[in-house]
C-alpha cells in the first residue's frame, strides 16, 4: 500500500514539473526584417525606431535585420544593440545607396554587420560596435565611404573591401581574427587605425593598388602586420607601427610600393619579400625607416644611420632611421616631423613655440632631430630642456621650405620648448609699439599749432 502511495506522489510530482516547464516555456521570436522605405515610412510601423525628418533613431534594442531603401539619411542607433543570429545574412545592407549614415549601434550576431554594395557610395559608418559575425563591415563595388572610429572585434573579416575604390578607414580598433582585408580595390586610405589580431593587420590582395596605408599602430598580429600579395602594386606604406608582428611586413609578387617613415620593432622577421622590388626610404635629409634590428651609426647627426639597412635582394633602405619616426599636425596645413631615440607626449604648437616632453631611461642620451616647415616657424632656433637652453645644430640639409634642427640631453622626463630667436609675435608687437609712439608724438606737436588757431 505503501509503495502505491509513494508511486502516486511521485506520478504527481512528475506532471506537476511537466506542467510547469510547459507553461515557462517561450515561444521563439520570429525574425522579421525591417525597411526603410524609399517614401521614407519605416515597416513594419511597430518597429522601435523613431523617425525626425532624415533622421532614424532607435528607442530600444532591435532583433531584426535593416534594410535601407532611400537616400540621404542618418540611422543612429543611440547605443542601442542590433542583434541578430548567425542564420540572418546581415544586419544592415545599403544597396545602391547615397550618403547615409550609420552610427552609434552595437551590431553583433549576424553573418554580416553592414554591408554595402550595389555601388553604394559617399556613405559614413561611425561610433559602432560591431561584433561576431563573418564580416563585420563588407564594402563591394562601393566607393568614397568613411569608416571611422568603430570598435569592431572577433569577426572572420572585421572590415573587407572587394572591388572598390576612394573609400577612407580610419580612428578604428580592431581585433580578432583578421584585420582590414583589400581585394582588388584601389585608391583607398587606411589611416590612423589600431589593430591587433590572430592572424594579419592589413591585407592587399590580388591587384589592390595605389592605396596608402599611413599612420597606424599595427601590432601583436600573429602573422604578419602588414600583407601585399599578387600585383598589390604602387601602394604607399609610411609612418606606422609595425611592432611584434610574427612578419613585420611580407610582400609576395608586390613591387614599386614606397615603404618609408615606418616603424618596425620588434618583429622576428622584419621584412619578408618574394618576387618583389619597392623602394624603402625618401631620399635624404626625408629618410627611410627605424629598424631595432639596426646595428649602424650616425656619425654627423642627423638621424640617419651612416650605413645602409639591406632587406633582401635588390631591397635596400639607403637611409635607414637611427631613432623612431614620428609626425604631428601643428594646424591644418603643416605637419612636424621627428627622429627620436625617447618618447614624445603632449606635442603641441601654441602659434610662437614648439612644446612636447620627452622621456626615456634615466641617465641615458637623448636625442631629436625634428623637421619644422619654415612657413610655420622661420628664424634663428633656440631650445630649451627643462628651461635650459641647449646647444643646436641647424643641419645643412635645411632649405627654403624646411628647417632641420638637432639637439641633445639626458633621458628622465623632460619639457622641450624651441622658439625663433626673434618670434614674430614680438616683432609684430614692437611694430603696434613703434606706431602708437609715433601718432603720440605726433597728436603733442599738434596741439600748440592748434591753440594758435
Amino acid at each position: 500500500m505503501k509503495n502505491k502511495i509513494s508511486i502516486g506522489i511521485m506520478l504527481t510530482l512528475l506532471l506537476v514539473s511537466i506542467a510547469t516547464l510547459a507553461f515557462n516555456i517561450q515561444p521563439a521570436k520570429a525574425f522579421e526584417t525591417i525597411y526603410i522605405q524609399a517614401d521614407g515610412s519605416v515597416f513594419p510601423s511597430t518597429a522601435p525606431i523613431q523617425q525626425d525628418g532624415d533622421v532614424y533613431t532607435f528607442t530600444d534594442n532591435i532583433y531584426d535585420s535593416i534594410w535601407v531603401m532611400r537616400d540621404n539619411i542618418v540611422i543612429d542607433g543611440a547605443g542601442y544593440m542590433l542583434q541578430g543570429t548567425t542564420s540572418i545574412i546581415q544586419g544592415i545592407r545599403l544597396y545602391g545607396r547615397t550618403n547615409v549614415t550609420v552610427q552609434n549601434m552595437q551590431i553583433k550576431d549576424f553573418q554580416n554587420g553592414i554591408v554595402l554594395d550595389g555601388y553604394s557610395n559617399n556613405t559614413s559608418i561611425s561610433k559602432n560596435s560591431i561584433t561576431n559575425t563573418n564580416n563585420g563591415i563588407w564594402l563591394k563595388y562601393s566607393s568614397s565611404s568613411n569608416i571611422s572610429g568603430n570598435n569592431i572585434a572577433n569577426n572572420s573579416y572585421n572590415i573587407r573591401l572587394e572591388y572598390s575604390s576612394r573609400n577612407n578607414i580610419s580612428g578604428n580598433t580592431i581585433t580578432n581574427y583578421r584585420g582590414i582585408y583589400l581585394y582588388n580595390s584601389s585608391n583607398n586610405s587606411i589611416g590612423g587605425n589600431a589593430i591587433a589580431t590572430i592572424y594579419y593587420g592589413i591585407w592587399l590582395y590580388y591587384y589592390a593598388s595605389f592605396n596608402s596605408i599611413s599612420g597606424n599602430n599595427i601590432t601583436a598580429n600573429n602573422d604578419a602586420g602588414i600583407v601585399l600579395s599578387d600585383s598589390s602594386n604602387n601602394n604607399r606604406i609610411n609612418g606606422n607601427n609595425i611592432a611584434n608582428n610574427g612578419q613585420g611586413i611580407s610582400l609576395i609578387s608586390s613591387s614599386n610600393n614606397k615603404i618609408y617613415h615606418n616603424n618596425f620593432m620588434g618583429n622576428p622577421q622584419q621584412v619578408y619579400s618574394l618576387s618583389s622590388i619597392n623602394t624603402w626610404d625618401d631620399g635624404y635629409p626625408s629618410g627611410g625607416n627605424y629598424w631595432s634590428d639596426y646595428t649602424g651609426i650616425d656619425s654627423n647627426c642627423d638621424g640617419i644611420g651612416d650605413s645602409l639597412y639591406e632587406i633582401a635582394s635588390g631591397n635596400i633602405d639607403h637611409y635607414p632611421l637611427i631613432g623612431m619616426f614620428a609626425e604631428f599636425k601643428v594646424a591644418s596645413e603643416y605637419h612636424v616631423q621627428t627622429i627620436c631615440n625617447s618618447t614624445i607626449s603632449d606635442f603641441q604648437f601654441d602659434g610662437t613655440a614648439i612644446r612636447f616632453n620627452v622621456s626615456g631611461e634615466n641617465g641615458t642620451s637623448g636625442f631629436c632631430r625634428i623637421c619644422i616647415p619654415t612657413a610655420l616657424m622661420n628664424g634663428t632656433y633656440r631650445v630649451f630642456v627643462n628651461g635650459t637652453e641647449v646647444s643646436c645644430n641647424f643641419l645643412s640639409c635645411s632649405n627654403s621650405t624646411y628647417s632641420y634642427l638637432y639637439f641633445n640631453y639626458v633621458h628622465s622626463t623632460q619639457e622641450v620648448i624651441i622658439i625663433p630667436e626673434f618670434p614674430s609675435f614680438l616683432i609684430l608687437s614692437l611694430f603696434i609699439m613703434t606706431a602708437l609712439l609715433v601718432a603720440i608724438l605726433c597728436r603733442r606737436k599738434q596741439k600748440p599749432f592748434q591753440k594758435i588757431l
